[in-house]
């Protein structure tokens, strides 16, 4: 009998989506208030939509099939829920700079520290702006123009690049957490199908 698949694609579309939306939201309040102008939302959504549509096009696959439902599957799950569960609850560390101007304050509220995904893009922005900067520089060397990000890779292609290296990092994360799942998930698994033998009889039951 043939069985019905689980990993279908808007099934895992749905799923990545409320993940990565939910995962997103401390690194997009932060980023609304650095980055400006309806561009780089726009950059900033599509980044997100990116990692949607890969992630659930790679576990919709016949191969990941295999796994979707197995150990490694399972700790892939538990995995993003941990992760996502991390992003939510560091959501009240960031109440102070809701509406405010990064640029206008001398320094953000101690809070935002604290928060994972402040480190993550801050890493990603630093990233993004030297590869952006290197590629333009290195047009020079090619007879092209510029000399540095042009307005169209300040207001787009920095946000964007910055949150693809943000995914990333906070995929390997992911990763990580989801390892360190599995490495439980199997220790369990292998405490509760040890043969009986390993557990000695109590005496009154030996000579029977």
């Amino acid at each position: 009998e043939h069985t019905r698949r689980t990993n279908t694609f808007p099934r895992q579309l749905g799923f990545w989506s409320l993940h990565c939306g939910l995962t997103a939201l401390p690194s997009f309040i932060i980023a609304i208030s650095a980055f400006k102008g309806l561009p780089a939302i726009i950059a900033m959504i599509c980044g997100i939509a990116t990692f949607v549509f890969a992630y659930a096009f790679i576990t919709s696959t016949p191969l990941y099939g295999k796994v979707h439902d197995r150990l490694i599957g399972r700790s892939i799950k538990l995995g993003t829920r941990i992760r996502m569960i991390i992003s939510v609850a560091s959501l009240p560390l960031l109440i102070p700079i809701i509406g405010v101007d990064i640029d206008s304050v001398a320094e953000p509220p101690t809070s935002v520290f604290f928060t994972p995904d402040f480190w993550f893009g801050y890493v990603a922005i630093i990233i993004a702006f030297l590869a952006i900067n290197a590629v333009t520089q290195g047009s020079l060397t090619t007879g092209g123009t510029g000399g540095g990000p042009d307005q169209l890779g300040e207001e787009f292609l920095l946000p964007y690049t910055a949150t693809i290296i943000e995914g990333l990092l906070i995929s390997l994360s992911l990763v990580f957490i989801a390892f360190i799942v599995l490495i439980v998930l199997n220790f369990r698994r292998n405490r509760q199908q040890m043969p009986s033998q390993y557990f000695p009889e109590p005496p009154d039951m030996q000579g029977r």
